[in-house]
């Protein structure tokens, strides 16, 4: 054994062997090995609401520090905070498919579709094609900067080329980030023009007279392409208006099929004219547009995405950003000076705007054009309002991840505090509390992260154990209802 390494047995030793050891693994697993811990410091009381009496107390005049999950829904930042905000989303789609959670099972019997709009070509990209030439051409043409029009490759999913431009200079690299950085509003547009123009135009119905008689509602999560472009994948539902009325037979998949459609070539959005131009932006031509059928009889194939494949494939993208197309998980502007500088004032980043240089970055070169040119955009007069430079790292994009309408689904909020009710209620009878837990904390800031490396690899070794542990607890549970299948035949 090496001295590092004996080195490194001898902090692991001292720290498991600290008097504040079990007390401070027991707050690392009960935050599931959160990987970026908030520790506050204070006091915390449970009293019962019936009697007044505190009957249980954690801290000392404010000598008590306690470690809170950061919550952060990005898998690159925490893989266990993520996974609970993934496992939530998980459960708000699938209420709104099939109900449950305050919404009403009718649901499930109501016209409904997964749509995927994506974002229009700024230029040619290598592509996945493992079955064919990635851009075949006949010739040997090249660009106006003598690179070949024609790839012949066949790239699969691992290959660093994907999504990478075929000549950079040829890219509309400015078009590109003004895309990202107006594909939020695109999107409000796009369901605007459906819910008021396109459905009620296929259901052959004024908009007040659709509006009187069918409710649109939806729910949508944005993912990355390789080629760093946002798109969106969603669920458009049908309900009736009234909720006690039956849906006319009218309202169906095809409707709204028709309507998505139709909608998505009459969404524009012109950008304000300045230095470099004026560009006309607009939802791409490829379309997709599936039946999310009702709940399928087993050993039936249905005909469009089951309502679990549906519910897994949104909120696994709410933990994701722009990581694969290999750039920063986090913002590259100063945040003293919100990346303007100071007019060359700013002592922090010495006038650049810049919390860390961008030759450093260690990124593909498509990226690092994608964060030069948002950084370069953000410094102009016209660009300003769409904070192009807070945003660089994610390529221009500063909307939200994950939106719905109001009447799609519950709430994230409601979620969370109906597990917040659950564990004040297994406490409550612990604690054998007569009346309702009552908490009183007097807590503040008091850091984030682990003390040590040494804490943070017994962390991630916590963290590693728990989602083992919870793997095999799933494969048993598989394996238990095969069994129970088979003993029933």
């Amino acid at each position: 054994m090496s001295p590092a390494e004996w080195t490194e047995l001898a902090r692991f030793f001292e720290r498991m062997t600290a008097p504040d050891y079990k007390d401070w693994e027991e707050g690392v697993r009960r935050i599931q090995g959160c990987a970026h811990p908030v520790h506050l410091s204070g006091s915390v009381r449970l009293v019962d609401s019936a009697t007044g009496e505190v009957v249980h107390e954690l801290g000392d005049d404010g000598r008590h520090r306690l470690m809170v999950p950061c919550g952060n829904r990005r898998k690159e930042w925490c893989a266990p905070c993520s996974r609970l905000y993934q496992w939530d989303t998980w459960h708000l789609v699938k209420a709104g498919l099939v109900g449950g959670k305050g919404v009403a099972e009718s649901v499930s019997g109501h016209p409904r579709a997964f749509v995927t709009l994506t974002a229009p070509s700024f230029g040619p990209v290598h592509t996945v094609s493992p079955d064919r030439p990635c851009h075949p051409r006949r010739g040997d043409e090249s660009c106006d900067h003598g690179h070949p029009l024609a790839c012949w490759a066949r790239h699969d999913s691992g290959d660093p080329l994907v999504g990478q431009p075929l000549c950079g200079g040829c890219y509309d690299y400015p078009g590109a980030v003004l895309w990202n950085a107006h594909a939020g509003p695109l999107w409000h547009r796009f369901t605007d023009v459906m819910r008021r123009q396109e459905l009620p135009r296929a259901a052959g119905l004024t908009c007040a007279e659709f509006t009187r008689r069918i409710r649109v509602s939806f729910i949508k999560v944005a993912e990355y392409q390789q080629r760093g472009l946002i798109h969106f994948h969603g669920v458009v539902r049908l309900d009736p208006t009234d909720d006690a009325a039956p849906l006319p037979t009218w309202a169906d998949f095809d409707l709204i099929d028709d309507g998505v459609r139709s909608s998505v070539p009459r969404v524009r959005l012109t950008t304000l004219e300045g230095s470099i131009g004026q560009w006309e932006l607009g939802l791409g031509a490829q379309t997709d547009v599936q039946p999310i059928p009702s709940l399928v009889p087993p050993n039936e194939e249905s005909n469009g995405r089951s309502t679990d494949h549906v519910a897994a494939y949104i909120a696994k993208y709410v933990t994701k950003a722009a990581e694969c197309t290999g750039t920063v998980d986090r913002p590259l502007y100063c945040k003293r000076c919100k990346g303007s500088g100071f007019a060359g004032l700013c002592a922090r980043c010495k006038g650049s705007g810049l919390r860390v240089d961008l030759g450093t970055l260690r990124m593909p070169q498509h990226a690092r054009a994608m964060v030069g040119t948002a950084w370069r955009l953000g410094g102009l007069p016209e660009y300003r309002a769409l904070n192009l430079r807070r945003w660089a790292h994610q390529f221009g994009y500063g909307g939200h991840f994950s939106t719905k309408s109001r009447r799609y689904s519950t709430t994230m909020t409601a979620l969370r505090q109906t597990r917040a009710d659950f564990r004040s209620e297994q406490t409550r009878q612990r604690l054998g509390i007569s009346g309702e837990l009552v908490t009183v904390s007097e807590l503040v800031f008091a850091g984030i992260g682990y003390a040590s490396e040494t804490e943070e690899t017994i962390a991630k070794r916590i963290r590693d154990d728990i989602a083992e542990n919870r793997a095999i607890a799933r494969e048993e549970i598989a394996a238990l209802e095969v069994e129970d299948e088979w003993w029933g035949e």
